[in-house]
């Protein structure tokens, strides 16, 4: 570690450095705050377990729903790409938009809570569609997009919390545990 870094260091504070900038550059945002410990990080990472059992669920659950709605089966597999495709587009979208939040709750605080609501309300219609609708080709009509919607808003839920967890974590404590996410 060089002078400005071990300073850094031994005041405790966070320096975030994005990836592929010198850390000299005057556009590297510094974070200012204690380092937080390994135990800390993990209880604030646990949400990210539910969305991840929220993910498998949803996988293997929602063919059969979709199939039960009356949707061909090559289409209610061909719905589950819907995930993949999503994140591809709403992570980074969400993720600068979380970056240049200036709430006073936080940058990626309010952007989690709206993904938290909008994921609850898009779980509820897509589950609710087959009660909603008397037909089963309008309940299957709103069920597939909401299907997409909802997994949009998981991504909006999912991006920002795990960037939360990454301002949160020290250099040190990123690169000690960074095989744990290998592994």
């Amino acid at each position: 570690m060089g002078g400005e870094e071990a300073t850094l260091a031994r005041k405790g504070d966070i320096e975030v450095i994005a990836a592929g900038c010198s850390k000299d550059s005057k556009d590297v945002p510094r974070v200012p705050g204690p380092v937080w410990p390994l135990w800390k990080l993990i209880l604030i990472a646990l949400p990210q377990l539910g969305v991840q059992v929220l993910w498998c669920f949803i996988g293997p659950n929602s063919a059969p729903y979709m199939l039960h709605l009356g949707m061909g089966h090559a289409l209610a597999t061909l719905n589950n790409v819907a995930g993949p495709i999503t994140g591809f587009f709403t992570g980074p979208l969400i993720g600068a938009a979380s970056d240049s939040c200036t709430s006073k709750y936080g940058r990626r605080r309010p952007v989690i809570l709206a993904g938290l609501i909008s994921t609850w309300i898009a779980g509820m219609l897509f589950s609710g569609a087959e009660h909603m609708f008397s037909s089963k080709t309008a309940a299957l009509a709103f069920a597939a997009p909401m299907y997409w919607v909802m997994d949009v808003t998981i991504n909006i839920l999912q991006t920002p919390h795990r960037a939360l967890v990454a301002d949160l974590a020290s250099q040190d404590t990123m690169d000690e545990n960074s095989t744990v996410g290998v592994a």
